[in-house]
């Protein structure tokens, strides 16, 4: 689905609004795998020079967005082996943001994380699935900020993603929401406990058997 017009708020620098602009419309799908992304055709859109256009090009392209078909520059695509690699890559680096958590985080982060746990807890026993999903987030993004490293959490939420714009989520089922709420738990309790190897250890479970369901789940689509 073309862009047909780009609106910028000036709250950023221009680079910055056209690389969000972009980012959100790839992830929500409006620009499909393949898609070229023509720098003079976004510039006329957004009524601006091509400079920044190609600096946000450019950010997408670290993100692992887009690249270069040798034809110009397309909205990047997934295989399962790529999804397979991003899930292993989001495991360890889950489970070292769960660990330094565990060891940096403050009185009152850790009362944030559980009062997360709990609502997500009442939450998994509905099939409200979208309230689900973005409680599972916060809670989440809750344990990468107690960690303090904004690299890992930039890396965290690029990984997500993309993993999400292939299989967006595994809490459809209800075997797993019941997992999850446990798991979230465990590692709630390992971190109030500052306990950097449990909550690794548990972190790292959660997301290798997430990522399971992901590959069975594109495997049967294939």
């Amino acid at each position: 689905m073309p862009l047909t017009e780009i609106k910028l708020a000036g709250r950023q620098s221009r680079a910055d609004e056209i690389y969000q602009t972009l980012r959100t419309n790839i992830l929500a799908g409006h620009l499909q795998p393949q898609e070229r992304l023509v720098e003079s055709k976004i510039a006329q859109l957004a009524s601006i020079s091509r400079t920044p256009v190609r600096e946000a090009i450019r950010k997408l392209e670290m993100d692992g967005l887009v690249w270069n078909s040798g034809q110009g520059m397309v909205v990047g695509s997934m295989s399962a082996v790529d999804l397979a690699d991003a899930c292993a890559v989001r495991e360890v680096l889950e489970g070292m943001a769960a660990g330094t958590a565990a060891l940096a985080r403050s009185e009152l982060q850790l009362l944030s994380l559980q009062n997360l746990a709990r609502q997500y807890g009442i939450t998994a026993a509905t099939d409200d699935v979208g309230n689900l999903v973005a409680l599972n987030h916060a809670f989440h993004e809750s344990v990468w900020q107690m960690a303090g490293n904004r690299y890992l959490t930039q890396q965290l939420l690029t990984l997500r993603a993309n993993i999400e714009r292939i299989q967006d989520t595994t809490l459809r089922l209800p075997e797993r929401r019941r997992q999850s709420h446990d798991e979230h738990h465990q590692l709630a309790d390992a971190i109030a406990r500052q306990d950097a190897d449990a909550a690794t250890e548990i972190s790292r479970l959660h997301y290798r058997e997430a990522m399971a369901i992901r590959l069975s789940a594109v495997a049967s689509q294939a």
